[in-house]
């Protein structure tokens, strides 16, 4: 018995009992999937005609083992030429970007969905899956789970012979119990700095006046800092993948700050972060010793919100828009899409009067205060 390929098409030959060559067509194109179907009818037909397949000219094939002369039972439902959902990964991965999160929760699914291919999870089964292992929580786990688990599929909608994901169909949770970050005070950012190690006060520094998440601030290195014009250009890990961009402004604060701890040195161009010189290890290790920090400083959660390092951002969003940085300029520095989700970060802090008009110019993308 032999496999074999004509006009793209997988073929299985197969001497039978009495002698005569025998052919069958797989209707498949994927050479993986022609082997498990080849293996899957030869076992039907040793049991059918009671007698083994002469072997003769295929002097390499071993023996069948016990397990194969019993008859498989066939998926129900399953059409020939579905991809296999162990396969869906490498083809997904060929039509677009996939983050490592898409990856660990793709491997998840092949492990506990229970069917080998991808014709075979229907919307109930997919939505049974996401209540099974995704139902707790506040909805978040559930929607991220439910979109990943959805875009691998659509990535394979051809190869597995479907008209629509079967996750398409399933309404996102509503998100519930979200944890608010409340914004730190000028005053509680400077007992951080006045207390903290070399590697807090940067991160802080670096939050405060670029209105970064934590691990945007630990991806930056000498080469994103142009001084000349005054702007930070960074690509953001959380949206790597679709390749989007933030410009930050650098503030005179940040500036004087990163001259005076010797930093920055003139003309260095290093693709080195800047925190990796202080001891940076993770993000998740970062964010720990932060808010134990910032707990043995006596700044704690209050009624507005958590306190952690997140928090830095929504004190910076909202000093920009207290200064009348609002809008596009403001989206382009945070990155958000939407102008409601600013709304998030505009908590009731008093109006900063040291500086009263702050512009912001496209074109050279910097801020100036006005005398």
């Amino acid at each position: 018995m032999a496999l074999r390929k004509m006009r793209n098409v997988w073929y299985v030959y197969f001497r039978d009992t009495d002698g005569r060559i025998v052919t069958r067509s797989l209707k498949t194109h994927d050479k993986d999937h022609a082997k498990t179907l080849h293996d899957e009818y030869m076992s039907r037909v040793r049991v059918a005609k009671g007698a083994r397949v002469i072997a003769r000219d295929f002097a390499e094939m071993m023996p069948p083992a016990p397990s194969a002369l019993l008859v498989p039972v066939p998926e129900e439902g399953h059409r020939r030429g579905s991809i296999r959902i162990d396969k869906m990964w490498e083809c997904a991965l060929q039509k677009r970007p996939l983050s490592e999160n898409h990856r660990k929760i793709w491997v998840k699914f092949c492990d506990r969905i229970g069917v080998k291919y991808a014709d075979l999870v229907t919307p109930k089964l997919a939505l049974d899956y996401l209540n099974i292992h995704y139902a707790g929580g506040n909805g978040k786990t559930y929607n991220n789970a439910r979109s990943i688990l959805n875009t691998v599929f659509r990535c394979c909608l051809i190869e597995a012979g479907l008209e629509a994901s079967p996750f398409a169909s399933i309404i996102p949770r509503r998100v519930t119990e979200v944890d608010s970050h409340r914004n730190l005070t000028d005053n509680e950012i400077e007992r951080i700095k006045a207390a903290g190690t070399p590697l807090i006060r940067l991160m802080t520094m670096l939050s405060r006046w670029t209105a970064q998440r934590l691990e945007t601030c630990a991806r930056m290195t000498p080469a994103m800092l142009d001084f000349e014009r005054k702007v930070i250009v960074v690509q953001p890990g959380k949206t790597k993948r679709f390749n989007k961009w933030v410009c930050a402004p650098i503030m005179p604060e940040l500036e004087k700050f990163l001259r005076d701890e010797n930093l920055i040195q003139p003309g260095d161009t290093s693709e080195e972060p800047l925190v990796k010189a202080l001891g940076y290890t993770t993000n998740a290790a970062f964010s720990v010793s932060f808010s134990r920090f910032i707990e043995k400083l006596n700044i704690t959660d209050t009624a507005e919100g958590k306190a952690s390092f997140h928090s830095l951002r929504g004190s910076a969003i909202t000093w920009f828009k207290e200064h009348g940085v609002v809008g596009e300029p403001l989206r382009r520095i945070t990155g958000h899409e939407s102008s409601a989700v600013e709304d998030i970060y505009a908590r009731d802090i008093e109006t900063v009067s040291r500086i009263a008009n702050m512009s912001y110019s496209m074109s050279n993308p910097h801020f100036e205060a006005k005398k």
